[in-house]
């Protein structure tokens, strides 16, 4: 089993550059506009938090950036969701988790040595993001990535420190999020890793459909009509007994549409997928009618996380206190 655990390992080394599911901070945004607490004004306070957790300092920033759209992700000149400055050292609940949940995207995770098998797989940034599900293996950590940063939110609102609460909630945010993208859950068939493994064009397809469907949420969000925000927005609270429980439902409903994402992909993008592909190229693809069936089933992943995940925020932050 160990032995095909490597081997599986090094499959994967050919999908594992540092993929993100874009969009963080707006979907972030839409997904908290019915949050209880969202108005509510929190004082910024300093990090005083000794972790566990790895990072590389030099893209870590600990310091409050609202103002600066340091963490947006969204497109030039696009201001959803908005950032203004601070007033009076403070900052409503709505604008930290939408301006820090795109956080751990901006390199904190990049460069690391978390594991022995760490040279296999080649980039530490998909280590934390992605949680691969392939047969009876698993691989890579983006769940626990949510619980450790859920479980320091929870630290945080305990010891009366509101702000570092919201922020490490957002951070914990962005990692639940990653799940609900397909590619996040699994890189291809099986079959198609082990072809990749010795064809670099392959391989290119694979992470080119990984980027196609990351850049893809971007496009429903600003530059297609209002199904996602409104699909969004409109999510209905879904309720677990735990966090894993939470966690554990946004993977498995992902990686069940998976194939189906996966297949259509290819069947709308073919050859293309040799070359990244661009916003205008999804744009066209979308004008002509072809992704029709790919939108149906991203929006059916957007309803039912943002319903997991709403749930997920009014337990967690009753549990806290804040509600």
């Amino acid at each position: 089993m160990k032995r095909t655990l490597i081997f599986i390992l090094a499959l994967l080394l050919i999908v594992t550059s540092a993929f993100s599911w874009s969009g963080h901070s707006a979907y972030t945004y839409y997904l908290i506009q019915e949050l209880p607490v969202k108005d509510k004004l929190v004082s910024i306070t300093e990090y005083s938090y000794k972790e566990d957790r790895e990072y590389n300092l030099e893209y870590l920033i600990l310091e409050d950036v609202a103002g600066k759209r340091k963490f947006i992700d969204v497109p030039y000149g696009m201001d959803i969701p908005p950032d203004p400055p601070p007033v009076n050292n403070q900052l409503p609940v709505w604008q930290i988790l939408s301006i820090y949940a795109p956080e751990p995207d901006f390199g904190m995770d990049e460069g690391l040595k978390l594991h022995p098998l760490q040279g296999l797989i080649g980039n530490s940034q998909g280590v934390r993001h992605m949680r691969y599900k392939i047969g009876v293996l698993k691989a890579f950590e983006a769940d626990k990535s949510f619980l450790y940063f859920a479980d320091l939110s929870k630290q945080a609102f305990e010891n009366g420190d509101e702000y570092w609460g919201y922020r490490f909630l957002a951070r914990a945010l962005h990692y639940i999020e990653d799940l609900s993208q397909p590619y996040h859950n699994s890189p291809g068939t099986f079959f198609e890793m082990i072809g990749a493994a010795f064809s670099k064009n392959k391989a290119n397809k694979l992470n080119n459909a990984h980027y196609l469907m990351d850049d893809y949420l971007i496009y429903l969000l600003f530059y297609s009509d209002d199904a996602s925000k409104e699909i969004i927005m409109g999510a209905q609270p879904i309720f677990f007994e735990s966090y894993e429980d939470y966690v554990k439902e946004v993977m498995k409903y992902t990686l069940d549409k998976f194939p189906i994402i996966h297949k259509e992909i290819k069947n709308v993008f073919g050859e293309k997928l040799e070359r990244p592909l661009t916003l205008v190229d999804i744009e066209n693809a979308d004008k002509t009618g072809k992704l029709a069936k790919i939108k149906a089933e991203t929006l059916s992943i957007l309803s039912y996380s943002s319903s997991v995940i709403k749930g997920f925020l009014l337990d967690f932050l009753t549990s806290v206190g804040e509600i």
